[in-house]
Order: structure tokens, then C-alpha cells, then sequence
């Protein structure tokens, strides 16, 4: 997969936001779409980018 401009600025929202929640909401996407787009990321660059904690 070949990252995009709405994949990096999702990336950058999470980043900013400090959560994949509001990432989300700053990308205006859903929750599931969002950490579905982030894990196909990892998965693709074989590397965790975030640490994922329950709050």
C-alpha cells in the first residue's frame, strides 16, 4: 500500500490529538475507520507507529 495525503493527515491528526479517538474526529472520519486505516499503516511498514493503551 502507497500511503496518501488522507493517510498522513490521519496519522498527524492521532499524533496532535493524542488518541485515535480524537484523531478521528479531527479527520472526520468514524472510530473503526480511522483504526482500520491506522492498522493497515502498521501492517504495511511492518512497524508499530503508535503505543495503544486503554485510556
Amino acid at each position: 500500500m502507497r500511503l496518501g495525503l488522507a493517510d498522513l493527515h490521519l496519522f498527524l491528526s492521532i499524533v496532535e490529538a493524542g488518541s485515535i479517538t480524537q484523531g478521528a474526529v479531527r479527520a472526520n472520519l468514524a472510530l473503526a475507520s480511522a483504526s482500520e486505516r491506522l492498522r493497515r499503516i502498521e501492517d504495511d511498514a511492518g512497524v508499530a507507529l503508535l503505543e495503544r493503551l486503554p485510556r
